[in-house]
């Protein structure tokens, strides 16, 4: 096959400026690859949890009661919307696990039925025979804690009884896709998993024959859960009922939705910048390399080539470098994507994993790719295309440093090196500030990436040293009387206590309405404090609601406002309550009144719901035993174990992500670092060879290169940390959810960290570029045309 003569030409090009070519495919691949990764994987992880919602039956909505007849199902599978509806049981117990010094919680559930709801996906065994008593079926991830498996035995504390259950199955379930334990901020297996057993088995443990605790809901095709909730607390509110809770505030799809909110938020955010960087500096890479290729423009016109198939030509080479990094592109997003997804899929235990290719995404990126790489070089071309052949092969003529502050540099005394690398730079101005801005926004990615270790270390500061100070929290089963502050005091190890309530509530300012629940504490409270925002601790007044930022946004409330709140459980009280404070919060939605109020408001006097205690470190084990025994204990939040949980979880998922990004966002500055190096040195080849020639030495050739390399980078470090704070402020804007907030927090290390990938890709370009000064043929550069 004869290949054209341009055509040719254009693969001699890519072999002759192979170094250049690649990096400009890296720089592609790696905006490409941002935008295939992060919509690959939140696409994958929302496909799958909508089919898994689907397939297994997810329920619309749930409802907590402390005690109602069966009967009273038929009045609610009345309510218009409702399609299915069922009875549970659903109790809190405590698993006797060996080696275990801090006790582990279960939640016990009543095994859903052939067609029910929240069915289960058995992972081994099976589920329990009917009429078996002590048959049970176990979370996957709390069994893989703790090496269940099928006919292994299990036993638990039920309402103050011990029973041991045989283990038919391990199984998943779309209720506990994020299994968190009370009062709990991150899942712990270890410490916290899900049981399934018979109804009859629930019935006969909690006194509950012919009644229920809980039930679930299915609603027909776009009906509001709105009118629905407000017909079924009618109904539950006289047998205990703490308010219905729909879909969007069930905890584990809240937490799933939030943390798909965030891969959103990033897919959203950086990956666009990526791709618009890396197609500004294709654009500037080729617009330079096309401008020092004139004289060759010059002599294909000269022998009749015309300006149409010219343009073709360069657009060929310049296709053939974007489509190879757009396909490096497509394979590495992909690959990385399906990765990223695994992992979620992992860590929301999803029994499947439903990962497609959008060819909408990868046309977009695709399409913006292309159209700026050819942008770059019908730029470039459009100038040299319109000078005559015979001007077009005459070099440019020689810069006049005097213009362009040039002059100015003769008053300055540097260095002959560093006087003609000043000249230079001043004399392209344009091109220096491109070159400036590429590798400011090649530092700008780098911070906008790894802002946020430095966020989750002020997060856990501020919540768990300045705020939630306590040891542990024990949480009752159920709210007791004040009196059982005193039995706790009198464990072993206890040296301080303070009781907390909590109330679940509905708090309503005009149109604008949130559940959640309210915290009351002890006025002068030490151990567990609002902070305001200024860190310094809140009071609680005497009457009053202390109310986190995250709420005051999300109702519009300011100091001195009245919010109405309704109690959803006991008397079920509505007051209108004023705003006395606002405190900084990273977790929830957080209220919070000082604990005789609060019982004044609901209307119960003073009950506890737990108490936030200090220990002796050296009578751990003993405080546990005792608390594992005391009958009234529900769950015991262990503070140190919350954190390493926390810093973990967040760890392997955020390092993950930001690990991706901070290598894509090295490669692109290695890439601009190459290539400013590398046109620059083309561009001054014959004026170095004149000085090697003039007796300058190869490392006094080399400074010259090298110093205005380190200029451009130099200058461009404060604009990249400029640009990439606001970067990090878009994104922590989109992370935002009612269930964090991840606070802004830009150290110093975050800048110092961008600046040194930046400047080490810097340094290993300067080795390939030193090393290209170093052979130069000096002959060969001094010819001329002329």
């Amino acid at each position: 096959m004869v290949i054209p003569p341009l055509r040719r030409k254009a693969l001699r090009d890519l072999r002759r400026l192979w170094g250049q070519a690649l990096a400009i495919a890296l720089v592609l691949a790696a905006g490409v690859a941002t935008l295939i990764l992060g919509s690959g994987a939140h696409r994958a992880l929302t496909e799958t949890r909508d089919r898994y919602y689907a397939d297994y039956r997810f329920a619309d909505l749930t409802s907590d009661v402390v005690r109602a007849p069966i009967a009273l199902m038929e009045e609610v599978s009345a309510i218009e919307g409702v399609v299915q509806a069922e009875p549970r049981i659903v109790k809190l117990g405590r698993p006797e696990m060996q080696g275990m010094v801090e006790p582990a919680s279960v939640l016990l559930v009543t095994v859903p039925g052939e067609g029910g709801l929240n069915r289960l996906h058995l992972r081994e065994g099976r589920l329990p025979q009917a009429g078996v008593a002590d048959e049970a079926v176990v979370s996957q991830d709390f069994a893989a804690a703790h090496g269940l498996r099928q006919g292994s035995r299990l036993a638990v504390v039920m309402n103050g009884k011990r029973r041991v259950l045989a283990v038919t199955g391990v199984a998943l379930s779309p209720e506990f896709i994020y299994a968190l334990g009370p009062g709990e901020m991150m899942p712990d297996p270890r410490r916290f998993g899900v049981v399934w057993l018979p109804r009859a088995t629930l019935e006969q443990a909690y006194d509950l024959e012919g009644a229920f605790s809980n039930l679930v809901l299915r609603l027909a095709p776009g009906v509001p859960d709105t009118r629905v909730i407000a017909a079924l607390d009618r109904l539950t509110a006289r047998y205990g009922g703490g308010g219905a809770t729909g879909r969007a505030e069930q905890t584990s799809h809240a937490f799933l939705d939030a943390e798909l909110k965030q891969l959103g938020a990033m897919v959203r955010v950086l990956p666009p910048i990526f791709l618009l960087v890396a197609a500004m500096l294709v654009h500037m890479t080729l617009s330079r390399l096309i401008t020092l290729e004139r004289e060759q423009i010059g002599l294909l016109k000269a022998i009749g080539y015309g300006p149409v198939q010219i343009a073709r030509h360069y657009l060929e080479f310049v296709l053939l470098i974007a489509v190879f990094g757009i396909l490096l592109g497509f394979a590495a997003g992909a690959w990385l994507g399906a990765g990223l997804a695994e992992i979620y899929a992992r860590f929301f235990s999803f029994p499947f994993l439903v990962f497609g290719t959008d060819l909408r995404v990868y046309g977009v990126a695709a399409l913006v790719t292309l159209i700026a790489a050819v942008a770059g070089a019908l730029q470039s071309l459009r100038g040299v295309l319109a000078l005559p052949p015979a001007v077009a092969m005459a070099p440019p003529a020689p810069a006049d440093y005097r213009q362009g502050g040039g002059g100015l540099l003769l008053r300055v005394p540097l260095r002959q090196t560093a006087r003609m690398v000043a000249r230079h730079l001043l004399h392209w101005p344009f091109r220096t500030l491109s070159s400036v801005l590429g590798m400011a926004m090649a530092v700008a990615i780098l911070v906008a990436s790894l802002w946020s270790f430095g966020s989750i270390d002020h997060m856990i500061r501020v919540t768990f040293n300045l705020a939630e100070r306590q040891d542990v929290k024990m949480v009752f089963v159920a709210p007791k009387a004040m009196r059982a502050l005193e039995d706790v005091r009198h464990m072993p190890g206890v040296m301080a206590a303070e009781p907390f309530r909590m109330v679940p509530a509905r708090l309503t300012k005009g149109s604008r309405s949130k559940r959640l629940g309210i915290e009351g504490r002890s006025g002068d409270a030490r151990l567990s404090r609002m902070l305001a925002p200024d860190l310094r601790p809140l009071p609680l007044p005497e009457a009053g609601l202390v109310v986190s930022e995250a709420l005051a946004e999300a109702l519009a409330l300011r100091t001195g406002d009245r919010v109405e709140v309704e109690f959803l459980e006991g008397r079920r009280a509505r007051v209108e309550v004023p705003v006395s404070g606002i405190s900084i919060g990273y977790v929830g939605l957080g209220a919070a009144m000082e604990i005789g109020a609060l019982g004044r408001a609901t209307g119960e006097g003073p009950l506890i719901s737990g108490v936030n205690l200090m220990l002796d470190e050296g009578q751990g084990r003993a405080f546990f035993a005792a608390a594992a025994a005391a009958p009234g204990t529900g769950f015991l939040n262990v503070t140190d174990l919350t954190v390493s949980r926390f810093r973990a979880t967040l760890a392997e998922n955020i390092t993950l992500m930001i690990t991706v990004y901070v290598s894509l966002a090295a490669i692109i500055a290695l890439g601009v670092v190459y290539n400013f190096s590398r046109i620059a040195l083309s561009e001054q080849g014959r004026e170095l060879a004149s000085l090697r020639v003039l007796g300058f030495t190869r490392a006094e050739v080399a400074g010259v290169i090298l110093m205005e390399l380190a200029v451009v980078v130099l200058l461009a470090q404060p604009l990249g940390w400029l640009i990439g704070h606001g970067i990090g402020l878009a994104m922590v804007a989109a992370f935002s959810s009612d269930l964090y907030r991840v606070p802004f927090v830009m150290g110093r290390e975050v800048y110092a960290t961008a600046s040194l990938i930046v400047i080490a890709a810097a340094l290993l370009s300067a080795l390939a570029i030193k090393g290209r000064i170093d052979r130069l043929d000096l002959i060969a550069v001094l010819k001329t045309r002329e």
